[in-house]
């Protein structure tokens, strides 16, 4: 079997952002990064679309990765445990958030960062027994069957000094098919400034996930690091067909001028067979939550 990235759509409808990707290895398993917000059914997308390529079997992740703990990036998952623990397989989860006060925490866990923190570590606890759970450092490298994940950034670098939470994401490159995919999570100018500078020479990539969905995020400079051919965007169609997400500032407008090709989340579920050729993206349609719209 190929192995196969998809890019999945999500329910954009009541929120602009959020990002699930799921890589299908050719074992059968599947290695997911973060998995999208909250927002009722999402879940349930998820679980169906990993039992659909499961050929009857029960669905093996065998990692599951989160950038940050922001709610559109954890929320799906929160949701995706405490329903459908007991139908899939989980090998290990992969984080490394920054250190959070739990002790003032108001409200429940969708009412501030915070408190989906916690409520991300109360799920863990009690539906994961006995699943190993890794923390990266800056400078790991470890295998996710034919994936060479490699850190390249955690909130490590970054704390205790004050920034956004968005900056406190971990960025990861992974290397599959003789292709290096560049994960930036949320990651701002701070983590874009850390990056430069400690890992100038190693960012060069074939494909790039836009930072923090378009809305600011990584600098120009970083994205002229990556020289990626292919930006993987994961945010709603509607902010694409807008001046303010696509090209609201130089950063995105740089990087819209210089790859060959940009794939929406928000334009449907899209798979990329790897390695990846530039315009071999096939669109999955899976989900067909919005009317889809023109591409820039």
């Amino acid at each position: 079997m190929q192995t196969t990235l998809y890019q999945l759509e999500l329910d954009y409808r009541n929120i602009d952002c959020g990002m699930s990707y799921v890589f299908h290895l050719r074992d059968g398993r599947f290695f997911i990064i973060d998995g999208g917000y909250f927002t009722q059914g999402e879940e349930d997308r998820l679980y169906d679309f990993l039992k659909e390529r499961c050929d009857g079997g029960m669905p093996v992740v065998a990692g599951w990765f989160f950038s940050h703990a922001h709610q559109d990036h954890v929320g799906c998952f929160i949701n995706f445990l405490w329903k459908y623990r007991s139908r899939v397989t989980i090998e290990k989860l992969i984080y490394n958030f920054q250190p959070v006060d739990f002790s003032n925490i108001h409200g429940d866990w969708k009412s501030s960062d915070p408190a989906t923190v916690k409520e991300f570590y109360r799920t863990v606890d009690e539906t994961c027994g006995g699943i190993p759970v890794i923390t990266p450092h800056t400078g790991d490298v470890f295998q996710i069957g034919e994936i060479t994940v490699e850190v390249l950034y955690t909130q490590e670098d970054l704390y205790p000094k004050k920034a956004a939470f968005n900056d406190y994401s971990t960025v990861i490159m992974t290397q599959v098919c003789g292709q290096r995919i560049l994960w930036l999570g949320d990651i701002y100018k701070q983590g874009s400034r850390i990056l430069l500078r400690k890992k100038k020479g190693s960012l060069a990539c074939d494909i790039v996930q836009v930072a923090h969905h378009g809305f600011g995020g990584a600098t120009r400079a970083l994205y002229a690091k990556t020289r990626a051919r292919v930006a993987l965007w994961p945010t709603a169609e509607y902010c694409m067909e807008k001046i303010t997400c696509a090209r609201n500032n130089k950063a995105n407008a740089f990087l819209l001028n210089n790859v060959q090709e940009h794939l929406v989340s928000g334009h449907g579920t899209v798979m990329l067979p790897l390695p990846y050729q530039i315009g071999t993206a096939v669109s999955q349609n899976l989900f067909s939550i919005l009317p889809k719209a023109k591409s820039l």
